[in-house]
Formats: C-alpha cells, structure tokens, sequence
C-alpha cells in the first residue's frame, strides 16, 4: 500500500516492466521484487543553468562556464551567453524508461532521467544554433527576445523528437557578453553607435525643422512666378489687342494711321525736345507739347 500526493505521479513496474500510471491517492500494487514502483514530483517547475552554476552546496558564488557558454555568432565573432531553461514533466513513463542518461549528482539528476545530460545538450544545441545564425549586435542588444523564442520552439521540437516526456516552459538569456578580452573594445563600439544614434537624430530634427521652410519659401517663389507669368500674358494679350486695332485703322486710312504711328514714334524718341508739324503751304503747327503750357507762335512761308 502507498500514496501518491496531488503534486506526485507514480509510474508501477511489474517485473521490471512498465504496467501503469497512478495518480493522487491511496493504492495498492504487488510487493517487491514483483512490482516495484517510481514516485515523481511531476508539477514542480524546474531549472537548469547552461553557462554558469549558482551557488550550491560548498559554493557561495557564482562560477561560469565557459566550455558551454561561449559561442560564435553569425558574424564570425565571439560571445559569452547564459541562460536558464525553465521546465515540467509531462509524461512520467518516457520521462522515466525513454530515454538513457548519466545524470547529473550537482543538480540531484539521477542517472537514466532525461532532464541530466540529455536536456543540456539539447539547451545547448538549440542555443548555439540560433545564435550561430544572428549578429552578435542582435544577440548582445536588440534581439534577445527572439533568440529566447526561437530557442524555445527548437527545444520544444527535438525533446518531442526525443520522447523525453518533459515540456520546456522557458528559455531565459541572463548575462550576455562579449569575452573579457575584448570588453573595453565593444563598450567602445557601443558608446561610438549611441553618438551615431544622437547625431542621427539631431539632424532629422534639423531636417523636419528646414524642409518646412523650405517648401514655403519655394511656394513663395512659384506664387511671384505665376503672377509674373500672368502679367506679362495679360499685358501681351493686350498689346495684341491694341496692334489689332491699329492694324484695322490701318486697312480703313492708312495715310492717318501711317502718319500718327510716325508722330507717335517721333514723341517717344525725342521726349523733351520741342517739335514742330510742317504741314506744306499750310503753316506750321506745333506738336502736342506735353508738360508746356506754353503757346508756341504759329510761323508761315513753309519755315
């Protein structure tokens, strides 16, 4: 006779052999060695670190691994990643008979459970994968979160593949960083990519405070254009009307017409001398003085 506890699934061997799955509650299987029997905590969320170990027994510190965190990028370079998987069993008998395994005695991983050796290498395939495949900027700054997602689903797919019997529920990146080495010269790239970003900025604040202007005072420009351009038409539209005009007095009198053309030409050229009209036997007339009010003598004799 044994309990199971509502957190607990027991996996029940008969002869060695997998027989069944008992859930919460009192039961009751054959004794040993015909039946034996295996209790797991199956909805307890666990843990595994990749790249560092925290503190356990004997060790208050933090301590890194760099045999499984560095890794290369994309871009041929090179880059420190840790991460936490966060992980439940969810079904017991591959959890137990599926898979071999050597286990893990620092994180309390017994020996034939997938969740030993089995799970971090699959942590650690899935990570170097997909940050093999980014940029060290997406995986150092802009992209974390999709290198988590990505590295969950892969995860999620090969332990399936796998029959494990576990469920990964999260993939957590903590510390990423370029190697020690080569810190000071990537807080440098950082530092020079921030003053990239504010000049940027500064001139499209300088863009969106000119271009206003700019096309105001070019719609300032091509308004002047086309009243220019409207005056001249119009005062060309004009001339064309006043020559049409004269071109008909022309064809009813041309001696008139010829004559006050040529009286006219004569005003406009010789604007401040005083003119006088010698009309023949006639006498002499005076030409229209414009701005003299004087009276000029009219002479004879055809002077």
């Amino acid at each position: 006779v044994f309990t199971v506890s509502p957190n607990e699934q027991a996996a029940l061997r008969m002869f060695g052999k997998f027989d069944s799955v008992a859930t919460e509650g009192l039961h009751w299987f054959w004794p040993a060695p015909i039946g034996t029997r295996n209790i797991v905590v199956v909805t307890e969320t666990r843990r595994l670190e990749l790249g560092f170990r925290s503190g356990t027994e004997g060790i208050t510190a933090t301590q890194v691994v760099p045999v499984e965190s560095q890794m290369i990028t994309g871009d041929d370079n090179i880059v420190d990643v840790q991460a936490v998987v966060q992980y439940v069993i969810i079904d017991l008998p591959y959890f137990l008979f599926n898979v071999d395994d050597p286990g893990e005695p620092l994180r309390g991983v017994s020996p034939g459970e997938p969740d030993g050796r089995t799970l971090r290498d699959v942590t650690e395939s899935a990570l170097r994968q997909v940050v093999g495949s980014r940029k060290i900027d997406d995986v150092l700054t802009t992209e974390k979160e999709q290198v988590q997602t990505e590295v969950l689903s892969l995860m999620k797919r090969m332990l399936n593949d796998y029959q494990t019997g576990i469920d990964v529920r999260g993939v957590l990146l903590q510390n990423v960083n370029p190697p020690r080495e080569v810190q000071d010269a990537f807080d440098d790239v950082v530092r020079a990519r921030e003053d990239r970003d504010k000049l940027i900025n500064l001139a499209q604040a300088y863009e969106a405070d000119q271009i206003p202007k700019a096309n105001g005072s070019a719609a300032r420009i091509v308004e002047a254009a086309q009243g220019f351009k409207d005056g001249r038409i119009a005062k060309a539209s004009g001339e064309a009307l006043g020559f049409r005009a004269i071109l008909e007095g022309y064809k009813i009198s041309p001696d008139v017409t010829r004559e006050r053309l040529y009286l006219e030409a004569i005003e406009n050229i010789l604007p401040k001398t005083r003119k006088f009209i010698i009309a023949g036997d006639t006498g002499v007339l005076p030409l229209l003085p414009i701005g003299d009010d004087q009276q000029l003598p009219t002479l004879s004799g055809g002077q």
